[in-house]
């Protein structure tokens, strides 16, 4: 008994000293990237593009359609979490907004890589705490990603993560089967750290009506269910003074009410019920808010440059797991027969853009043929690819927004008899007498104003198409089932395009119904392209490979890009202060956490409007 007592004591010893020399041969630094170089020194007070010095104080109100049934935003979760949760956590990094991918450390004190990118190390602040007063550890990280690994989200996204290795209450080892790559800092800064003593016991999936103790500058402060969700900022916030967060988390309380409807929230808006509304309608845009308190300057419209999300905000999306939509000459053809030229004169008021590639405005979308270094990398597969990857410069069907579009439903009726399509007694059928049918699968009446012009389209080649509207639980059924032909969704694709890729374009993610990859795409030269994104060490590596992705996505017409990411049209009260730059940061999360309640501003604004 001895001996083995013996012969397990030195086996920890060995390990702990293996664990020691490889933390001993680590470097910790305030942050890190592969891509750029980093724009703030160790020594750096604060970023740029927020106001340190920017007064505390005010309540800003905020609408949301969700409904307020869950504080439990955690992986496998399904059900809508309360809006503005996000902010009573922390996490181990944080992107700076004005850099491409350039990392700093939040509860992670210093971060060190090993040489061969096999392992990542975090020291933490040795006084972070939980809001209800226990510190927080390593052992949190550690039992935060242990559970993230056994949930099925976590083990499709960080199936790269080998082990975690607890070196001290404040010191994390993580072990990778893989190099460490940019999509991976992504991970580590998008995984909120969870309370372990709090969450033992229990089921971070599961939904939950009790808000579970954070970390993070805010808490919740109260809440009713289905009405309202209010959070007040944690004066004693142990992060607060930290160089990434000067500027940030300004309003001593944020609330959240709940407008299920859009055009009663507009009317909320007008009448001063609450501060800040994201238009996302063009008609109301241009038409809604001609009102005095916009004459007498209380009532603002401003837009935002939306540089964190690139490409198309809004596709429709063929299940590509099912005939004949497998066939990319029948995707083709149904992407001519859309006339969004006539769609955005009409519904969108010419405001919008159709995406002309998955990653729009930013330098890595592709135009023209391919340069020699995406060659390098699409040559190898000539055989497997659409031709004109090589041949031709991608673009969206053109028109005129006037008229019938007659020119792109000759070329979608030539491309259907291509895929063994034709008209037989009016009805578009196969070989085999069978019609060509086609089911919009749509949660939301308002798609019917983009769906019933192209159904009278596709009814001019034959097609007999409809749309079926379900409420959210057959939704939710239908497409964990793939029970559907087509259906409109968003996507949110963020620059760079390494995590989201995988997440909504990646093979390992067509048979998961939480993914974005709605149309099932499941090519091995996609997903060979979308890991050469991702290990990416360069600039000039990541924009061949993003282009080289970008171009066999496109020649393959898995989806029709319905607008992409435009400007964010704010209509916001006029009392809030916000940093004055003379350039416009990549990232949206400048609102709200830098912004502030201006005291002088708000007191022009009488409180009946």
């Amino acid at each position: 008994m001895k001996i083995v007592v013996r012969s397990v004591f030195l086996w920890l010893m060995f390990v702990l000293q293996v664990s020691a020399a490889d933390a001993g041969e680590l470097i910790y630094r305030h942050g890190f990237s592969f891509v750029n170089d980093q724009r703030y020194p160790p020594d750096f007070t604060h970023f740029e593009y927020l106001n340190p010095d920017a007064p505390k104080g005010g309540t800003l109100v905020m609408s949301t359609a969700l409904d307020i049934n869950n504080f439990s935003d955690e992986w496998d979760n399904a059900v809508d979490v309360a809006p503005g949760l996000t902010d009573i956590y922390d996490f181990l990094l944080i992107r700076a907004d004005d850099e491409l991918s350039g990392y700093y450390g939040r509860l992670a004190q210093g971060i060190a890589v090993a040489d061969d990118l096999l392992s990542i190390s975090f020291r933490l602040h040795p006084h972070a705490r939980w809001h209800d007063g226990r510190p927080l550890t390593a052992h949190d990280v550690k039992f935060t990603f242990d559970y993230a690994m056994t949930t099925i989200d976590g083990s499709l996204f960080m199936n790269w993560l080998e082990s975690t290795e607890v070196l001290g209450d404040h010191e994390i080892l993580f072990r990778l089967t893989e190099e460490l790559t940019t999509t991976h800092l992504a991970l580590f800064s998008y995984n909120r750290i969870l309370p372990a003593h709090y969450w033992k016991g229990r089921d971070p999936s599961k939904t939950t009506l009790v808000p579970p103790p954070g970390s993070g500058p805010y808490r919740v402060a109260d809440f009713e269910q289905g009405r309202f969700v209010r959070y007040e900022r944690v004066r004693d916030y142990w992060g607060k003074d930290l160089p990434v967060n000067r500027g940030r988390f300004n309003f001593d309380e944020i609330r959240f009410d709940v407008y299920r409807d859009s055009t009663v929230a507009r009317e909320a808006l007008r009448k001063g019920l609450f501060d800040v509304w994201f238009e996302g309608d063009p008609r109301h845009w241009v038409s809604s808010y001609d009102t005095p308190a916009r004459e007498n300057g209380w009532l603002v419209l401003t837009g935002a440059p939306n540089g964190m999300y690139i490409g198309p905000a809004v596709v429709l999306a063929f299940n590509v797991r099912r005939p004949p939509f497998d066939d990319p000459l029948v995707r083709e053809a149904l992407t001519n027969a859309m006339d969004y030229g006539w769609l955005n004169r009409v519904l969108n008021h010419g405001l919008y853009q159709q995406s002309p590639s998955y990653f729009t405005n930013s330098v890595f979308a592709s135009s023209g043929l391919p340069d020699k270094n995406e060659l390098e990398l699409l040559e190898p597969f000539r055989d497997r690819i659409p031709p004109r990857v090589f041949t031709h410069s991608f673009n969206n069907p053109r028109s005129t927004g006037y008229g019938r579009n007659r020119e792109a439903l000759l070329r979608a009726r030539e491309l259907l008899a291509e895929a063994g399509w034709r008209i037989r007694d009016g009805i578009l059928a196969n070989a085999d007498g069978e019609p060509f049918e086609l089911e919009f699968l749509s949660q939301y009446p308002e798609e019917k104003r983009i769906l019933l012009p192209y159904i009278e389209a596709l009814k001019k080649l034959g097609i007999d198409a409809r749309i079926r509207l379900v409420e959210s639980a057959q939704l939710i059924y239908r497409r964990r089932s793939y029970d559907f032909d087509a259906m409109i969704h968003a996507y949110q694709l963020m620059v760079p395009p390494d995590l989201q890729a995988t997440y909504y374009l990646h093979s390992s993610a067509a048979n998961s119904p939480v993914t974005g990859n709605v149309a099932g795409i499941t090519d091995p030269v996609v997903d060979f392209l979308i890991a050469k994104v991702g290990m990416a060490s360069t600039l000039d590596d990541m924009v061949a490979s993003s282009r080289a992705l970008d171009r066999v996505l496109l020649w393959n017409f898995y989806n029709v890009p319905l607008r992409a990411f435009s400007d964010l049209r704010i209509v916001h009260w006029d009392k809030f202060g916000r940093a004055d730059l003379d350039y416009e940061p990549l990232n949206q999360s400048v609102f709200p956490q830098g912004w502030w309640y201006d005291e002088a501003k708000a007191a022009r604004i009488p409180e009946t409007n």
